[in-house]
């Protein structure tokens, strides 16, 4: 694992040349637990990582982007640029806190669980899941419930 002391560059970690990298990290995040259970996630549906960058970003910075590059004059708590090819993940996603905060008001969830649902929402976009219908936002739902139950039993294995 390389870190850094530049708070904006939490870490990178590259491990048989895959590369995962957050910008920006929440403090309340796990950095190595969340690295290992989205390795073992995308494994499980036979993807393996290539490159994938989370960017935490601003409100307003994020409320740009969404106009810029999806024409949507909306808030949104991520957005995806996903350059996956075959079975290899290649992503950068932008979040907003700020959207994983209302999210987790919302849905009177835990910042945390909203923010890993953010993580591997994005993940879930490049590995080819859409969320366009009800019933592709039900299945997607299922599947990020069970990436978080799965780091809260890696969490509680390293507890």
């Amino acid at each position: 694992m390389i870190c850094t002391t530049d708070p904006f560059k939490t870490c990178i970690f590259a491990k048989n040349l895959k590369i995962i990298q957050f910008n920006n990290i929440p403090p309340f995040l796990d950095l190595s637990l969340v690295i290992s259970v989205i390795e073992e996630y995308i494994s499980s549906f036979d993807f393996k990582v290539d490159q994938l960058v989370y960017n935490f970003v601003s409100q307003e910075e994020l409320y740009e982007m969404n106009k810029k590059f999806l024409n949507h004059s909306t808030h949104t708590d991520i957005i995806t640029f996903n350059y996956t090819h075959d079975q290899s993940l290649r992503a950068e996603f932008f979040i907003s806190q700020w959207a994983i905060q209302r999210s987790a008001e919302e849905e009177s969830q835990s910042v945390e669980n909203e923010c890993l649902r953010a993580l591997v929402h994005g993940v879930l976009h490049c590995i080819g899941y859409n969320d366009s219908s009800s019933e592709e936002k039900r299945i997607m739902r299922n599947f990020e419930d069970r990436f978080i139950e799965l780091f809260h039993v890696k969490h509680k294995a390293h507890v």
